[in-house]
C-alpha cells in the first residue's frame, strides 16, 4: 500500500474518532493535590521502563547494555523513585505489548509467544492478584509503542490503537477499583525523531508522527477522571529541539555506536531508547509534574500543584508554556493567562495566582 499524506490525515481523523471507550462530560474541579503522600512507585511498561526483568529471566540484553536495562545506566523509574525517596516496584518488561504477549518471543497483544514472556496486561495480572494494593503508591503506566510497530496499514493501526487504549484504560479502571488514588499514564513519544528512523522516506516519518498523535489523542480522551496524563511527546520533542537547554549536544546519533563519546551529551543510547542521561531528564520532568507544590525554575511558589480535570497538573501547564514560549516575556504572559483561568474557575486564590506569577517572573525560563 502506498502511504500518502492525504490518506494518513483522513485515517488519523477516523482512528481518533473511532476509539471511544469512556464517556467523559463536564469540567470537574481539581481532583487532588499532585504527589501527596507517595509511599512507593509502581511501574508497568515496556523497554523504556524495564529495570532488568527481561534480563533476569533470559540474560538479554547483555553488555554494553547496563545490567539488563535497555540503556547505558538506570532508567527513569529508578531516578524518579530515588528523587521521591520511596521504594520502586518495577513490573515493566522489555518488548511488552499492552496486552498478553511480548514481541521478544513473538508474542502479540492477544497471544503469548514461544516462551510466555508477558505483556503489560499479563504482568499486571501477575502483580495484582488477591493481595490488597497500597492506596498511597504512585502507579505509572507507559506503553503502547510495541502494539503499533508492526501495523503499517491504516486499518491495522486503527485496530491496534483501539486494543492498546482499551488495555491501558482497563488496567487504570481496575486499579481505581482496587483503591489506587494516584495513577499516572504517560503518552508515547514521536519515533520519527529517533535515529533508527531519521533516514526514512518523509512520508514514512509523517506516518509515524500521525500514528503517535492518533494514539495519544485516543488515550487522553478515554482515561477516566482522576488520572494524571503526562505528555511525554511534548517533553521528548523539547529535549530534541533544544538539547543545549538540557546539557545535551547530540540528539541524532546512537551512543552505543560511538565509542569514547561523552555519554552525558547524548540523548539516544540505541536506535530508539534514551541514554541514562535522558532518562534522568524524563525523571526530572515527572518529578516536577508530581511535586506537591508548583515549582518554576527551582523556585517554589508554595501553591498546591493540583491535578486538574484535564488530566494535567498545574505544573504540567506551566512546563508546556515554557516549551512553547519564544522568550521570557512570552512565558510570563502565558503563565498569567493560565493563572487567570485557574482563578476564574475557583481553583486558586488571588494570592496564589500572584505567587505563581512572581515565580514565573523570577525564573530564568526559557
Amino acid at each position: 500500500m502506498v502511504i500518502t499524506k492525504r490518506r494518513v490525515i483522513r485515517w488519523v481523523l477516523t482512528a481518533a474518532a473511532a476509539v471511544v471507550l469512556v464517556t467523559q462530560t463536564g469540567a470537574a474541579s481539581a481532583a487532588a493535590q499532585a504527589g501527596s503522600s507517595i509511599s512507593r512507585v509502581v511501574v508497568l511498561g515496556d523497554s523504556f521502563s524495564d529495570n532488568g526483568n527481561l534480563y533476569a529471566l533470559t540474560g538479554n540484553p547483555g553488555p554494553p547494555y547496563w545490567q539488563g536495562r535497555i540503556s547505558n545506566g538506570p532508567v527513569w523509574a529508578e531516578y524518579l523513585a530515588q528523587r521521591l525517596e520511596v521504594p520502586l516496584s518495577d513490573f515493566a518488561w522489555a518488548g511488552a505489548t499492552t496486552g498478553v504477549g511480548n514481541i521478544v518471543d513473538g508474542g502479540t497483544v492477544d497471544e503469548l509467544g514461544a516462551f510466555g514472556l508477558p505483556g503489560m496486561t499479563m504482568a499486571f495480572q501477575n502483580a495484582f492478584g488477591a493481595d490488597p494494593i497500597d492506596p498511597n503508591a504512585l502507579y505509572v503506566l507507559w506503553g503502547g509503542s510495541n502494539d503499533l510497530r508492526s501495523a503499517t496499514d491504516p486499518a491495522e493501526v486503527t485496530v491496534a490503537i483501539g486494543k492498546a487504549v482499551a488495555n491501558l484504560v482497563t488496567m487504570v479502571v481496575t486499579l481505581q477499583g482496587l483503591g489506587a488514588t494516584q495513577i499516572l499514564v504517560l503518552n508515547i513519544q514521536d519515533f520519527s525523531k529517533a535515529p533508527a528512523f531519521l533516514h526514512e522516506d518523509p512520508q514514512v516519518l509523517f506516518f509515524l508522527t500521525q500514528v503517535t498523535l492518533a494514539f495519544n489523542q485516543a488515550l487522553k480522551a478515554n482515561l477516566p477522571p482522576g488520572v494524571h496524563y503526562f505528555d511525554t511527546l511534548s517533553r521528548f520533542s523539547d529535549f530534541i529541539a533544544d538539547p543545549e537547554d538540557y546539557g545535551l549536544s547530540n540528539v541524532t546519533d546512537q551512543l552505543i555506536l560511538t565509542p569514547g563519546a561523552d555519554p552525558n551529551k547524548y540523548f539516544f543510547w540505541d536506535g530508539v531508547h534514551p541514554t541514562t542521561a535522558a532518562h534522568a531528564l524524563i525523571a526530572d520532568a515527572l518529578y516536577q509534574s508530581l511535586a506537591p507544590t508548583v515549582i518554576i525554575g527551582g523556585i517554589d511558589s508554595g501553591v498546591p500543584n493540583l491535578l486538574l480535570s484535564s488530566g494535567s497538573t498545574m505544573s504540567d501547564l506551566i512546563a508546556l508554556a515554557a516549551i512553547d514560549a519564544e522568550n521570557h516575556g512570552q512565558f510570563v504572559s502565558s503563565v498569567a493567562t493560565i493563572t487567570d483561568d485557574l482563578m476564574k474557575n475557583g481553583l486558586i486564590s488571588g494570592s496564589q495566582k500572584g505567587a505563581i506569577q512572581s515565580c514565573a517572573a523570577q525564573a530564568i525560563i526559557p
